[in-house]
């Protein structure tokens, strides 16, 4: 199995079928308090150690959403996707633990062309932890460019070129 987590592709090179995979990345105590702050989101089961000793679960838990928001950072896409279309049947099967280790995978599951330009790929993403389970899942369907040299002429308008320092 190989590491191959940078979709750089327009939509027409993707196909059903075809699977990305990412490298690890162990979520700390320090990514669950800067979630929590960053969004406001102190649920006791995340935030509250005596309290989250008293759960069914034992100890404080990683939420759903830094899972799901570190997924897409493991799994890198390219420039051809211009918005994020939807996300459907987000279901999260096991509890992520602070310093669990998550990998990312992302299967194209669904292409349906919008127009000339546009395509919407739709990606079945899982988070698998250490241990190989799946403790996330859902559809992420993304709206993408169609075409390389339609990317690449939005990259050559985009980009600048490095000018030359004018002589004094």
């Amino acid at each position: 199995m190989e590491i191959n987590n940078r979709v750089d592709m327009p939509y027409d090179e993707l196909e059903v079928g075809q699977v990305f995979r990412s490298g690890g990345r162990t979520i700390t105590e320090a990514d669950v308090v800067n979630f929590c702050a960053l969004t406001g989101n102190w649920i006791e089961i995340h935030s509250n150690r005596h309290y989250a000793e008293q759960t069914r679960f034992g100890e404080r838990l990683v939420q759903g959403s830094l899972t799901y928001s570190i997924v897409t950072g493991l799994i890198q896409f390219g420039p051809a996707v211009q918005a994020n279309y939807g996300l459907d049947r987000m279901r999260y099967t096991k509890p992520v633990h602070i310093d669990d280790t998550i990998y990312a995978t992302a299967e194209v599951v669904a292409k349906n062309e919008k127009d000339d330009s546009y395509g919407v790929t739709t990606f079945l993403v899982k988070a698998l932890n250490q241990d190989g389970h799946v403790v996330q899942r859902g559809e992420w369907s993304l709206l993408m460019l169609r075409r390389r040299e339609d990317l690449a002429a939005l990259l050559g308008a985009s980009l600048p070129t490095e000018k030359q320092p004018e002589k004094v």
